[in-house]
Formats: C-alpha cells, sequence, structure tokens
C-alpha cells in the first residue's frame, strides 16, 4: 500500500522545534497553582464529554459526540486534544482559556483513530496512532496543529493495530505499542486475526519516517497485546498488556525495553497475578521516571513497580480504576475511575480528592 510521508515543510517544522518549550499554564491568580490534568468521561446525564480539571473541579470542559479515550497535550500552549475511543473518527482540541474556541477534526475516510497521540516537542505536529482497516495495517497520522489541525501526511507504524505511543527524550523517536490485532469497523471491535496477532514494539524517527528498531515477542506470547506505553528514566520503556490467549493462562502483562535490547518482563507476585484479570487499562511513569504504575480495572487494583530493577513495589485497590498520571510529586500518581472516583496514589499511601457523579474513561493525562 503507498503511503503519503510528510512533505519537506513539514519536516522542517518538527525540525526546527527539536529544543521544545515546556507547557505552562496559569490558570487564575493564585499565588500556589493547583496541578491541571485532562482526561474524557461520561457523565450523569448520559452524554460524554472532556475536561480540563485540578482538585477543585472543572477549569474547562467540551462535550463529545461519543466515548472518548486519551488526552494530549501541546507544548507550549494551554491546549490539549482528545480523542475518540476505536473506532471512533473524530478528535477535539481544546483549551484551558474559556476564549480559546475547540476546534474537531476527524480521521481521512478509511482510517479511524486508536485513542492516542503526541505533539512534536514544538507543538506544531500532532501524531495519531490510526487502523487503514480495509487493508489491515497500522498508520501514525500527522496532522498540522498551527492550521486548524489539518491533515499533512502519514506513515507506517511497521505492524497491525498501533495503540499507544510516546516521544522520547531526544524529541526525534517516536516509540509506538502496535497491539498486533487487525479489527474493521463493521465488525465493531471483534478481533479478525486471533490465531495470527503479532504484537511488536517499534521505534520510528518522526523526521524521516524510517523504522529505526523493531522487538517482537516470542511466538508463544502472540497473543499478549501491547497496549500502552509509559517512558521511564533513560528513556527506559514500560509497556502494559492485554491477554487475548485462554482465560486460564496467566502471563506476565508489564514489560520493559531498552533500545538494542530483548524485552523483559517485570513480574507481579504469583498470587497476585490471577487478580490483574489479564487486562492492564493503563501505564504511567512518575514525575521522577523511577516508578511505573498500571492499572487493573477489571481487578479492581493498582500495581507500582521500580523502573529501574523492576522489584515489584506493592499494589493498592481502586474499583474500576483505570486513568493514571504522574503528579508533581515522585513515586505518587493521579488515579481516577469508572465510579468517579479522583485519588493521589503511591505504593503505600492512598489519599481521595473528589468522588463525582461522572464515569472517568480509560486515562487520565498530567498537564501542568
Amino acid at each position: 500500500m503507498p503511503l503519503m510521508v510528510i512533505d519537506r515543510r513539514t519536516f522542517l517544522h518538527g525540525f526546527l522545534g527539536l529544543a521544545g518549550s515546556a507547557c505552562l499554564l496559569a490558570i487564575g491568580h493564585t499565588k500556589t497553582a493547583l496541578p491541571l490534568y485532562a482526561g474524557a468521561r461520561r457523565d450523569q446525564d448520559g452524554t460524554f464529554s472532556a475536561s480540563l480539571f485540578n482538585a477543585s473541579g472543572d477549569v474547562q470542559r467540551v462535550s463529545l459526540p461519543a466515548r472518548g479515550h486519551d488526552v494530549a497535550v501541546r507544548p507550549g500552549s494551554q491546549e490539549v486534544v482528545v480523542f475518540a475511543r476505536r473506532p471512533g473518527r473524530f478528535a477535539v482540541a481544546f483549551s484551558a482559556l474559556k476564549t480559546i474556541p475547540s476546534t474537531r477534526f476527524f480521521a481521512k475516510q478509511g482510517r479511524h483513530f486508536y485513542g492516542h497521540g503526541v505533539f512534536s516537542p514544538d507543538g506544531k505536529l500532532l501524531y495519531t496512532t490510526e487502523n487503514d482497516f480495509d487493508n489491515g495495517v497500522g498508520i501514525i497520522g500527522v496532522w498540522d496543529a498551527t492550521n486548524g489541525y489539518q491533515w499533512v501526511g502519514e506513515f507506517s507504524s511497521h505492524g497491525i493495530g498501533p495503540h499507544d505511543l510516546a516521544l522520547l527524550d531526544d524529541g526525534v523517536h517516536i516509540v509506538v505499542a502496535n497491539g498486533g490485532i487487525e479489527t474493521h469497523p463493521d465488525m465493531g471491535r471483534q478481533v479478525l486475526n486471533l490465531a495470527e496477532m503479532n504484537p511488536c514494539l517499534v521505534y520510528i524517527n518522526r523526521l524521516t519516517a524510517d523504522l529505526v528498531e523493531k522487538v517482537q515477542l516470542s511466538k508463544s506470547l502472540r497473543q499478549l497485546s501491547i497496549r500502552h506505553l509509559g517512558v521511564g528514566k533513560n528513556n527506559r520503556v514500560v509497556f502494559g498488556c492485554q491477554y487475548k490467549g485462554p482465560s486460564g493462562d496467566r502471563p506476565q502483562l508489564v514489560g520493559i525495553h531498552d533500545r538494542g535490547q530483548e524485552i523483559k518482563f517485570i513480574h507481579a507476585p504469583n498470587d497476585l497475578l490471577p487478580d490483574f484479570k489479564n487486562y492492564i487499562g493503563s501505564v504511567a511513569t512518575d514525575r521522577s521516571g523511577e516508578t511505573v504504575a498500571a492499572s487493573c480495572p477489571r481487578g479492581n487494583l493498582i500495581a507500582f513497580w521500580n523502573v529501574a530493577n523492576g522489584k515489584f513495589l506493592g499494589h493498592q485497590a481502586l474499583k474500576d480504576g483505570c486513568g493514571l498520571a504522574p503528579t508533581n510529586q515522585p513515586d505518587q500518581f493521579l488515579a481516577t475511575s469508572g465510579e468517579g472516583v479522583m485519588a493521589r496514589f503511591s505504593a503505600d499511601n492512598v489519599t481521595r480528592l473528589r468522588t463525582d457523579q461522572v464515569h472517568w474513561d480509560n486515562h487520565v493525562t498530567f498537564v501542568s
């Protein structure tokens, strides 16, 4: 299948922004600003929305036409983009500044979003995971955030079912979690290639669209779909999986990868592993990059590991808890649940902040 690679002007924009800029949000005029987060949710009246919020409540909220999934933060601005849940085609950009109108844009015909995206360091380009469903291949879409999120190109994800993606510290390389699952909107969320699944992690130079590295799971683990990513200290990639094989199997679900090495799994205790229900809903690394948290919404728990040595640090209970994001403190995470709970978590402490009449979706994102 021919792919359109982004043009020279677009590459140049990305290259000039490698230095990047920190995203600094000044909400209000208080001396101490509360940490700002973003997430999608189903509201009490059954409609869907996404909000920028803090521990006190919403700062800004936009309505969504259907269920949302994850949020990408645009560097150097007060803007975020929320994506439709697979197989949705919409995305909505909105700002903490109420004077700036929201922007809605859509995947190309023959494509749908997988719910995740990441910006270039300068905030000019947005990269999205997408499904070219008629050809059964993964795509990384490229959008010009400086021009109303116009589509400017795409390149291969070098796998099937790209779900999450993250930018490495150099600002050039993107790591993509290809879940290995083939789907088609006409068949809903049905897995069409269960026996031939082929999950992999790939590293792509976003400026040239070149494949730099690809690592695959062994054939015995081909039904272990790699879904979500976090990037820890020294660019160590941490990933969480969802197992599509026999329900009685108990594979480890969280792994780590260093460039040029093989994939390694970090272990949960054998007596706890059945409680994971073969499903990791979200993965996040803390502010220091030294601790990783993984949520198990079907098992109603959150588990913690040390990124450097893979040591299991403990777990905490949270019913239908899925969304995870770092706070501004090391070893600490904000978690959200389908029960409307918002709390700060670490391996040895829980502080409940709020319980709202909403159902938070799979992910929550630290903004500022």
